[in-house]
């Protein structure tokens, strides 16, 4: 049970903010009205604490709080510990939080409950309560910092209670944003800092099934209230969940690699404990973890048109234990798309609606859709605008660019990462301490479902140590695009701006509130400008602005096909007369309308998170004027940290 995030997006994306529910609406009302019982804490010997008890307990908290960071620390406390894996994510040492330990639970998501919450209407209840709490507290009693996270609540509150009137309106199993395709990388990382860990995690591998199962049970009524998910989405991820089972049974196991890897390094732990538990580990995932991806396997190719055509067949396939041989090749994207078609949220009831909700939420974004529409097309104008300057007036640097990616003179991730953190001492200010990292490789079972890259933010109790992991089925020291990307979740990205936050140490609720479009937005800012730190063999402002302009006209149309997609109701054609207007090869139309489909207002969280930064800045310089500095700008929008754009622009700016 969460209550500030009705939206949780991929692990990938933001893994601590995210966790293992996908867009799961809060089910606290009846732990309202539930008896409270004494909540007896833990020192990590005996049995757990009963969860039901300590969320009654921490409830009853928030509602008699008399001062608020009471509440806030209460709220804190209740989201930390709403299931092992979040607590795991956000903490290395719960107690200190006064958090006991709780019986281990893979996740917060119930079906049963969720249903009976959304078919009851109890989740509008319990915002409105939680809104009551806050309005207790005068914004003239509180400090600055207290004054933005109260703000910051009371959004995210109505936010969530507006979207709480669309239940069943998100895909759970999509080939590159679902739940099966995060949870080998969520438990891959699970922490394993103590021998109870182990015990914990062994626990929750056990889960597995009936998270699987409570998943399929919401995607088969999701299809009776709204419409079943297009046969493209289904066969795309039953392709690359076989991908993903046939590593498995071949060794490229991450369950089990990664488990061995984790325990090998926990000191402290005996050479003959470590094989116990590896024997135990690799048992439950052959017990319990492929059987339950087979099971969704089939249930995934059962419910495309493709692989039966009446309920009998797709009802015997649902519960097939192995996936079987395909008798031809997938179709391409193509031919399971009706060309004039829209597969979007706009094609569904009150979709539009529904979507533009989904945009505030990804973006932190308060504008009119129509406005961000034409802020994405001015964008690409512009930057179309900048090519063809430069084509026109610096034809040596233009054939360049056409003809060649950016090169770097540094090869490994760790020398770009290190250049990196030594590259951005001019423009953006120094961290008190200099974190530790960590780079991975992506499996190759995993490759075909995961980013190209990303960041796996630290406990915030522990930041120093930050993982990135690099696919290198598209990202490599030979395609050209390593630097950016590290920039992207390094330096200055994803991993100087999480610990740059945490160093300022912030109020504790600020780390369960998620803003992807602050925090990506960040991120692809930190990317563009790193193009400036690279060197160039001709003109090098010409060749930035190139690479630059690049960049933006590739998030510009991705974006704009989202919004087209999902607010316009544009169709495949339209999407493909879209690239062919703006004098681009529509080959790649079926791949971007398909994951738009899939996972909607992703790109946006992205671009416009982008644009409200680069529009922020524009006004920050002319409020600062002379006295403008990029590390002013870049140390202020950091120091607030992550929030919607609306309030960045209060504390910002004089007039915002």
């Amino acid at each position: 049970m969460k209550i500030l995030s009705v939206l949780h997006k991929p692990l990938s994306e933001n893994p601590k903010k995210s966790i293992l529910s996908s867009c799961f609406f809060l089910l606290l009302f009846a732990a309202l009205i539930a008896p409270v019982f004494v909540c007896r804490q833990e020192n990590g010997q005996g049995a757990p604490s009963s969860a039901v008890a300590y969320h009654t307990a921490l409830l009853e908290t928030m509602q008699k709080a008399e001062s608020f960071d009471e509440l806030t620390n209460a709220l804190f406390c209740y989201e930390a510990s709403s299931d092992s894996v979040t607590t795991a994510y956000l903490l290395t040492k719960p107690e200190q939080y006064q958090i006991p330990r709780l019986e281990p639970r893979l996740t917060s998501f119930s079906y049963n409950q969720y249903v009976k919450s959304a078919d009851s209407g109890t989740n509008q209840k319990t915002l409105s309560l939680m809104s009551d709490c806050l309005r207790r507290f005068s914004q003239k009693s509180l400090t600055d910092n207290q004054q933005i996270t109260c703000s910051l609540l009371q959004k995210h509150l109505e936010l969530n209670a507006a979207l709480a009137d669309y239940p069943f309106y998100e895909e759970l199993l999509g080939g590159s944003s679902g739940i099966q395709a995060n949870l080998p990388v969520t438990l891959g990382e699970y922490p394993l800092r103590t021998e109870q860990d182990i015990k914990t995690y062994l626990r929750l591998l056990k889960q597995v099934p009936d998270y699987f199962e409570d998943a399929i049970k919401y995607e088969d009524r999701r299809a009776a209230l709204l419409t079943p998910a297009p046969d493209f989405l289904r066969i795309s991820a039953t392709e690359k969940l076989k991908t993903l089972l046939a590593g498995f049974k071949q060794g490229d196991n991450s369950f089990i690699d990664t488990f061995n890897e984790r325990i090998s390094r926990l000191e402290g732990l005996s050479k003959r404990k470590q094989a116990r538990y590896k024997k135990q580990n690799e048992a439950y995932v052959n017990e319990y973890v492929i059987p339950a991806y087979e099971s969704l396997y089939s249930y995934l190719k059962g419910t495309s048109s493709e692989a039966s055509n009446d309920g009998s067949a797709k009802k015997d396939a649902s519960r097939s234990s192995e996936p079987r041989a395909e008798k031809n090749s997938p179709r391409s994207l193509k031919s399971c798309m009706e060309e004039d078609t829209p597969y979007g949220l706009a094609a569904l009831p009150n979709g539009k609606e529904y979507y533009s909700l989904m945009v505030k939420s990804a973006t932190g974004s308060y504008r009119p859709l129509t406005e961000l529409i034409s802020m994405v097309d001015g964008a690409y104008k512009e930057a179309v605008g900048n090519v063809l300057n430069i084509a026109l007036t610096d034809q040596k640097a233009y054939l360049y660019y056409c003809e060649n990616s950016p090169e770097s003179h540094y090869q490994s991730p760790e020398g770009i990462l290190e250049a990196l953190s030594l590259m951005i001492r001019e423009d953006y200010p120094l961290l008190k301490e200099a974190p530790s990292y960590e780079t991975k490789t992506v499996s190759e079972s995993l490759a075909a479902s995961q980013s190209p890259a990303f960041y796996m933010i630290p406990a915030f109790d522990d930041c120093r140590n930050n993982t990135i992991y690099i696919n290198p089925l598209y990202t490599s020291e030979e395609n050209g695009n390593l630097f950016t990307t590290l920039a992207h979740e390094g330096f200055p990205g994803h991993l100087y701006q999480t610990v740059y936050f945490n160093q300022t140490e912030p109020d504790c609720i600020r780390q369960v509130l998620n803003y992807p479009g602050y925090v990506e937005g960040w991120a692809t800012y930190a990317e563009i400008n790193a193009y400036t730190f690279l060197d160039y063999p001709l003109e090098g402002n010409s060749l930035c602005r190139l690479y630059q302009a690049d960049s933006i006209i590739n998030l510009a149309l991705s974006a704009r096909i989202d919004l087209g997609v999902n607010y316009e109701g544009w169709t495949l054609t339209d999407t493909r007369k879209f690239f062919e207007d703006n004098g681009f090869n529509s080959y790649y139309a079926e791949d971007v309308y398909s994951y738009v489909v899939e996972a909607p207002a992703n790109y946006l969280s992205y671009f416009i998170g982008y644009l409200e930064i680069m529009d922020l800045k524009t006004a920050y310089q002319n409020q600062e004027m002379e006295n403008y500095s990029e590390k002013k700008f870049h140390q202020r929008l950091l120091e607030i940290g992550p929030a919607d754009f609306e309030t960045i622009r209060k504390c910002m700016l004089v007039n915002p």
